[in-house]
């Protein structure tokens, strides 16, 4: 229900915050995941579709992934896996999901061997960064894991390069050994996916001046030993220090926070203890899998609903209104943290007679959305559009995946245009002939229609329980193609709207192996490979699949 008050010089609408639980992306309860042990007799354990199909009804967007390597610690990763790896990221990316990965070689301490030398991590890691390139739309976190069971870089095999156990005593050569596995994955990796670290003494110990790349994740949240090791403390119950709290409250402030709990330990693990420190440490993600006794516990108490609202960001709506041809916004974060990825706002102007959409920035980095401040957006109503009446959203969509399910939904009542993507601001305004100064920008991969510039006039007239904004405009349009790299009769690559017949093509298998250098790929076998196509100094990136 919107609350509309009309004022002399303009509108302004007043919005109802919601307390509903709903799905929006890299935030709230995730389900668990690996692809299993596998062996002669186990095959690989991949997602499944009509699993994932589920999880949206359960307000859950993330998956979290771990991939063992058992039968690579001596060898390279296989096409065969590194396909099947694929295939899971199509399958999530279908059902509009998203993922934390992490790699490791065992699930058990009592595993004969833990984990890979330091070469060949780091050659698998080298192997897997195609892999993730081609799919950081759909990746939400990457873990630094192969060392040690479950690669919580804790146990190993490889006491010699690693150490084991006891960070504390690890030395110079092996704290050296495991900064340079991490610093290969900050290397390979592209700059939109961030990295966590199990430890706050890790990256402190590896980063004493810091990394804005690096969050982390705490698999005993709420434990004793300062959450099995997240903090070095004196004992069982001990608390961390002021410092490392300091530490990692401001280290995950734009950055994840994820994890899960592993035992019950009241009263750290109950409702009130729970939310603050959640809270404090600007949780964004927890396993809902385990321990599945705290999630029934919160449920108990009372607490469960508030926690499944409140992970991450919760972005509402307060108010809006026009007033001397200016739009203003009012939102507040209400979660427990801050997005942790780079974000774009967009103010989409729909005409109410022909539903031609134009989509103008209106925040350039939703990471500044702090929790629990006032966030103000301020846009002139100079647009140059066709004559007509436009209805206006607020759109905050994701920058790498067009699909509205990425997009982010404000906790409102009434406001959510779930087939867009969009938060409709029960804002309309009228533009009539002339010309002005702000042209659209393209928010998402699809053909935009950008009109021409010009100057303004405008005036604002009320009328009843509306307010109309009128302002003079005209234009013409041009239309800009987006580039398409399409495979065609299994055998050609065809590019189409390119601006230049002057480019170069490459072609690699998903191990980052140069394949191809031009568009005939009949010679090559079948499978998924990486296209890369560099023209007027841009590389157009393109993953298809050869049957």
């Amino acid at each position: 229900m919107l609350l509309i008050a009309v004022a002399a010089q303009g509108q302004t609408v007043s919005y109802v915050s919601s307390t509903e639980s709903f799905p929006n992306p890299e935030r709230g309860f995730y389900h668990y995941s690996s692809t299993g042990l596998v062996s002669a007799t186990t095959s690989y354990n991949a997602l499944s579709a009509s699993t994932l199909s589920t999880y949206r009804a359960q307000n859950i967007t993330t998956v979290h992934r771990t991939f063992y390597l058992n039968q690579f610690t001596s060898s390279p990763i296989s096409d065969a896996y590194l396909a099947s790896m694929q295939t899971d990221f199509n399958t999530i990316r279908n059902a509009g999901l998203k993922m934390i990965i992490r790699f490791a070689y065992s699930k058990s301490e009592s595993a004969a061997v833990l984990d890979a030398t330091k070469a060949q991590i780091i050659a698998h890691i080298n192997q897997v960064a195609p892999v993730i390139s081609a799919n950081k739309d759909v990746i939400s976190a990457y873990q630094y894991g192969w060392i040690g069971c479950w690669g919580e870089t804790y146990y190993s095999s490889q006491t010699t390069e690693f150490g084991t156990s006891d960070y504390e005593n690890l030395t110079a050569t092996q704290w050296a050994n495991r900064k340079a596995v991490l610093d290969a994955m900050l290397s390979v990796t592209p700059i939109e996916i961030p990295l966590q670290v199990r430890y706050v003494y890790h990256k402190q110990k590896m980063y004493p001046n810091g990394n804005d790349r690096i969050g982390f994740y705490n698999d005993a949240f709420l434990n004793v030993w300062g959450d099995s090791g997240t903090f070095l403390v004196n004992g069982s119950a001990a608390s961390p220090s002021t410092t490392d709290s300091n530490y990692l409250q401001t280290q995950t402030i734009n950055l994840p926070m994820a994890g899960e709990t592993d035992a019950l330990n009241a009263p750290r693990t109950d409702c009130t203890n729970a939310m603050l420190e959640m809270n404090k440490y600007n949780w964004s993600l927890l396993n809902i899998d385990y321990l599945t006794a705290n999630i029934t516990n919160w449920t108990t108490q009372g607490c469960f609903s508030e926690i499944d609202r409140r992970l991450g960001y919760r972005f509402e709506l307060t108010n809006s209104s026009i007033d001397n041809n200016i739009l203003n916004i009012t939102i507040q974060n209400s979660g427990f943290a801050n997005l942790f990825k780079a974000r774009k706002a967009y103010l989409v102007l729909r005409n109410t007679a022909t539903n031609t959409e134009y989509s103008y920035e209106v925040a350039n980095d939703l990471r500044t959305w702090r929790e629990g401040s006032a966030i103000q957006i301020s846009k002139a109503l100079d647009m140059d559009v066709p004559t007509g009446t436009y209805q206006l959203f607020l759109n905050l969509p994701d920058p790498l995946i067009s699909n509205p399910l990425y997009s982010i939904r404000c906790a409102n009542v009434g406001t959510w245009d779930a087939t867009k993507g969009y938060n409709n601001l029960s804002l309309t305004v009228s533009l009539t002939a002339g010309s002005t100064s702000t042209t659209p920008v393209v928010t998402t991969p699809t053909t935009p229609t950008v009109p021409s510039t010009g100057t303004t006039t405008t005036t604002t007239t009320t009328s009843g329980s509306t307010s109309t904004t009128t302002t003079t405009t005209g234009t013409t349009t041009t239309t800009t193609q987006p580039v398409q790299i399409i495979l065609v009769s299994n055998t050609t690559i065809v590019i189409n709207n390119l601006t230049t017949t002057n480019y170069s093509i490459k072609v690699y298998n998903l191990s980052g192996r140069l394949k191809a250098s031009s568009t005939d790929i009949s010679g090559l076998s079948s499978g998924y490979y990486i296209v890369k196509v560099r023209a007027n100094g841009i590389t157009y990136t393109q993953k298809i699949y050869k049957q």
